[in-house]
């Protein structure tokens, strides 16, 4: 509690606390400080390798949706033992509260306080296998590397890395002026060795407080007495009878919370717990779903209040909902000053088109506050990935938003749009349907140290951002923050019941050539040079048959790629087959059973796509196996010089 009381008593007589390593690893865990309002200097700010095109601003839509996010800096610095990046430069005092990166490599340095504290090999930093920062305070979440390990620093900050071309964010914390913050060096975690442990016990999600056991026969409403805290709640799931859809229903009914007269949470029950299309487990140290829902984030209720379940078409949630009972725990609580409410907002975008690119609002707060964490769904009919997206926070009406991201699964912290589920403390993948990125995928993030105070306004926007140009997507966030009394979200009113179900998805398209001899099944007679082999593109859905191509690369002019394909029975053939263009691909003459076609095939293209059906030209061949000679003859003056060639598939159309 040592955090708790020091912000408290700070806030009561508005002096800065005193946040040395131990109050600030506390914070993680004793997380009443998150309803006491910010005190006036307190930031927190984001630096990342976002496209410095963005920098524009978003009168130039090309330039603020750019997503060459990779291997941008603040400044290079040349020094006798090589180049350093810089990532960050912050004045103090503050606190680093989150690194993540999809490719951490080389080494980071710590210079703070005008000193070089640490070097650290940053994909230890990020993996959970560096002494003194272990799981959960750092892991890899689906090949995105974390640590939420507080890194203070009283006067100046900079984090510099030896790679040059990293995926960055780092979020950085900084307090009022005349705030106490001994910087950081790492004799601190074997000092602290035993508070880390305890701290990352603490995280790992305890069973809640309030078990099946203790719920009620039928409870859909609880009353909360003036001066209280409420410290969990608990969205109990009773039975699932077998017909029944747990996740359809959950939500069509919604958590509905007041405080005092004022309501502060409508959220579809299962939207609010991190339910998508299916009731998967995830266990966040702050709200999870293991068979039932349940939170922690302490909701403060100086006037009293009530939480309840609510049917929304009129139906008595008891009568539709059987399954579901409400436990709440509270206790007393002294608030000086008056306390920040807790509050969930909701916002469902359906049918919306991929292009053009376009933000879907996730919050836009007013009054004064802090952000606490998000809540996705997306709904995605395509195999292809959905979320380039980046997100963007802009903090009492900043004029450049103080974050800017690198793209949705690196806010939610894992990357190169990986399909595989995972949970942790603070983030999680719930669901992924596939296959790839298919169906629906729920994603959650809690923010604590990273939390985001704000004194007017907060507007979190996250881009709509897919690789596929002529479909539509489903977006449903909820955001979790506190707010004072009268504070607005800035959103749409909840839809109904029948708008927010989860509408069935087609099968995901996969196109197959008819009476295509696929290129991926030919064997390999000879190679004069480069490499062979098969590459699957469902990463540009529906253009290759079967997904997939014969790959050869790094050849040179002159060099020679003979396949072998099977002939049914001896006969006169038109020849008809597609290769695959890129920018890197060269220009190939192709040969089949002795036969030389007149012309060559140019696979230059700025973009990765197929020629389509080619007709080569007619030729007679005998019965078992006729060789198909690719001659690499150079590239397109406008192609890069790898030489690429694919092919998708042949087609022997017998003639009478």
């Amino acid at each position: 509690m040592l955090g708790l009381l020091a912000l408290a008593s700070a806030a009561r007589g508005q002096q800065a606390p005193s946040l040395d390593f131990p109050v600030l690893l506390q914070r993680l865990v004793d997380v009443d400080w998150l309803w006491q309002p910010p005190l006036a200097g307190e930031r927190c700010v984001q630096f990342s390798s976002y496209d410095r095109q963005s920098d524009a601003g978003p009168g130039d839509a090309t330039k603020w949706y750019a997503n060459d996010d990779r291997g941008h800096y603040l400044r290079t610095v040349d020094t006798p033992a090589g180049a350093e990046h810089v990532m960050v430069d912050a004045a103090g005092p503050g606190c680093v509260a989150r690194i993540w990166s999809a490719n951490p490599s080389g080494v980071l340095h710590f210079d703070v306080d005008g000193a070089r504290v640490w070097s650290v090999d940053f994909a230890r930093l990020c993996s959970g296998t560096l002494e003194g920062v272990p799981e959960p305070l750092a892991g890899m979440r689906a090949k995105g590397g974390n640590c939420h390990l507080p890194i203070p620093f009283a006067e100046h900050l900079v984090v510099s890395a030896t790679a040059a071309d990293l995926y960055y964010h780092a979020d950085v914390v900084t307090f009022p002026a005349g705030t106490a913050v001994p910087g950081f060096s790492p004799d601190v975690l074997a000092t602290h060795r035993a508070a880390i442990a305890a701290c990352c016990e603490r995280l790992r999600a305890p069973e809640p407080m309030l078990s099946g056991a203790h719920a009620p026969p039928a409870c859909w409403r609880v009353e909360v007495p003036p001066g209280r805290v409420v410290r969990e709640l608990l969205v109990h799931v009773t039975h699932r009878p077998a017909e029944a859809d747990l996740g359809a229903a959950m939500r069509g009914v919604l958590l509905v919370v007041r405080c005092g007269g004022e309501e502060t949470v409508r959220v579809p029950v299962g939207d609010f717990f991190g339910v998508g299309g299916s009731s998967t487990v995830h266990r966040g140290t702050r709200l999870g779903f293991f068979g039932s829902g349940y939170c922690r984030f302490p909701m403060p209720m100086p006037r009293g209040g009530e939480i309840e379940l609510v049917a929304d078409d009129g139906v008595p949630a008891g009568a539709r909902l059987p399954q579901l009972r409400l436990s709440v725990l509270h206790e007393a609580a002294t608030f000086a000053p008056e306390p920040l409410l807790f509050r969930a907002s909701f916002h469902l975008a359906k049918g919306t088109p991929t292009r053009p690119f376009a933000d879907h609002l996730v919050l836009d707060a007013r009054g004064i506050g802090r952000f606490v964490g998000t809540s996705l769904l997306v709904r995605n009919p395509s195999r292809i990935w959905w979320g380039e997206g980046d997100e963007k926070f802009t903090v009492d009406g900043e004029a450049f938003p103080s974050w800017f991201g690198t793209g949705t699964e690196d806010y939610f912290g894992y990357a190169w749009c990986c399909p595989e589920p995972f949970q942790s403390p603070l983030h999680a993948q719930v669901q992924c349907d596939g296959p790839m990125n298919y169906g629906y995928t729920v994603l959650h993030r809690t923010h604590l140290l990273d939390s985001v105070p704000f004194r007017r306004s907060f507007r979190f926007e996250l881009e709509r951002w897919h690789w596929t140009c002529d479909i539509e997507v489903d977006y449903r966030t909820v955001a979790y923050w506190y707010g004072a009394a009268g504070a607005t979200a800035g959103l749409p009113v909840v839809p109904g019941a029948a708008e927010r179900a989860l509408l069935p998805l087609p099968p995901p398209p996969q196109f197959a050539a008819a009476g295509a001899i696929e290129g991926e099944d030919l064997r390999v007679v000879s190679l004069s040079g480069g490499l062979c082999e098969i590459q699957n593109l469902a990463v540009v859905e529906n253009t290759f048959s079967r997904d997939a191509h014969v790959w050869w690369r790094d050849g040179e002019p002159g060099d020679v790629l003979v396949l072998a394909v099977p002939v049914a029975e001896a006969a006169r053939y038109r020849v008809v087959a597609a290769f695959t263009r890129a920018a890197d691909f060269g220009r190939v003459q192709v040969s089949l059973g002795g036969q030389r076609f007149d012309g060559v095939i140019d696979g230059y293209a700025e973009r990765i796509g197929s020629t389509g059906p080619r007709e080569l030209g007619v030729v007679s061949l005998p019965a078992g196996e006729a060789q198909l000679r690719l001659e690499l003859v150079g590239r397109n003056p406008h192609a890069k010089p790898r030489h690429m060639v694919g092919l998708d598939y042949v087609r022997l159309e017998k003639l009478p």
